[in-house]
């Protein structure tokens, strides 16, 4: 009779170790398959953003490559951020850009947020057709001025979904290339019959934001200097060509230019080519400045035909990108403004073209943690530090 009452004992005990095997077994099942579920979730939860871009595709477009460098710098950070960006190009056609844009925000599920740049004055269009369809937008680069911007108001009041813009500081670059440029030339000695410096302005265009603001910045540069003396502002259309062609003709018109301004590099680089072929000589009897950072513009500045190239513009967008991210995950950047407005630009020159070389020569942005940059993951962070020295 023990005998048979230690087994029923043991059997149950076993039939108790199998309740517990099986109710552990459950449970981890739930919680691996809920971890598991979590894991997917926070891959489903990237930012979806739409940066819809006002320039070229192609890289050896005579307007130079700034576009491209500008999506390339936004791809390294979308990929350091966990952001789902999409670029499209609108082939700089303005009427194109506004289509493109309400083609992406009336999608049936259209991005959470739209990038846009006021090329052409375009953005006003497309802002408020990324409000109506409730897209949060976001300008870069180029923002709203005058007229424009009394119709647009701050952003959040008249349009909720225009949460900011982020905008170069232009006057500041359009001023620190001329101040470079007439430096360098009075330095070596480059004056007119009348012991001036005769300068020559190469602009993009007299409608763009960043362009009327680069002109004013050189016009304020040029105020400061009693013996130099701005013949003409002439407008290129940002276009290498244009420049190239018309760089004889005011050399004709004023044989004594001894410095040469440019809105970009394309513009001073087809300066330099149609100065050399009137008999100049860059770098010696002839100096130039442009923007950009482009690959030839700063192989001039090496060799010295190119006085500086000021540049970090293209990065605005990789910038704007910090900012959504962090939006997003509940830290505002109200607190700096709405209107954002950074210097952003350094300067390019023999001094310091080595060290940028060796850093970014191969312009690989992804070596970049751009969560370094965020106030989400910086809890200590007060104020953004968008600028090329906080990359080194």
């Amino acid at each position: 009779m023990g005998k048979i009452i230690i087994s029923k004992k043991i059997a149950n005990s076993k039939k108790f170790l199998a309740l517990v095997i099986a109710f552990w077994l459950i449970s981890c099942s739930i919680f691996f398959s809920f971890s598991a579920d979590q894991g997917l979730a926070g891959e489903s939860e990237k930012i979806r953003v739409t940066f819809i871009n006002p320039g070229f595709s192609d890289p050896n477009n005579p307007t130079g490559g700034f576009w491209v460098s500008v999506a390339s710098f936004m791809k390294a950070a979308a990929d350091s951020l966990n952001v789902d960006l999409e670029i499209i190009y609108s082939e700089r056609d303005h009427i194109k850009m506004k289509n493109l844009a309400k083609e992406v925000v009336s999608r049936p599920n259209p991005p959470q947020y739209l990038i846009v740049v006021n090329e052409k004055l375009a953005a006003e269009t497309m802002v408020m057709n990324a409000d109506s369809a409730g897209v949060k937008v976001i300008v870069i680069l180029n923002g709203f001025e005058g007229d424009q911007k009394v119709k647009m108001g701050v952003p959040r009041e008249k349009y909720k979904n225009y949460i900011g813009s982020l905008i170069p500081d232009n006057h500041y670059a359009g001023y620190q290339i001329a101040k470079q440029l007439i430096d360098h030339a009075l330095k070596s000695g480059v004056t007119a019959p009348d012991g001036k410096l005769h300068l020559l302005g190469f602009a993009g265009d007299f409608v763009t934001q960043a362009s009327v603001d680069r002109n004013a910045g050189l016009q304020k540069a040029v105020s400061e200097y009693p013996n130099v003396d701005l013949k003409q502002i002439v407008v290129c259309h940002w276009s290498k060509d244009e420049a190239k062609n018309r760089m004889p003709l005011f050399l004709n018109r004023y044989p004594d230019i001894g410095a040469v301004w440019g809105a970009n590099d394309p513009i001073a680089l087809g300066a330099i080519e149609g100065a050399v072929k009137t008999g100049k000589q860059p770098g010696k009897n002839i100096f130039f400045g442009g923007l950009n950072w482009d690959k030839e513009g700063l192989e001039k500045v090496k060799s010295g035909e190119m006085v500086t190239s000021l540049g970090g513009h293209f990065m605005t967008g990789g910038w704007a990108l910090v900012l959504l991210h962090d939006y997003h995950n509940g830290r505002d950047f109200t607190d700096e403004g709405l209107e954002l407005k950074y210097k952003i630009f350094s300067a390019i020159n023999r001094q310091n073209i080595d060290n940028f070389m060796t850093k970014f020569g191969d312009r690989d942005w992804s070596k970049i943690d751009f969560t370094k940059f965020s106030k989400i993951t910086n809890k200590d962070l007060i104020k953004y530090n968008f600028g090329i020295e906080s990359l080194f």
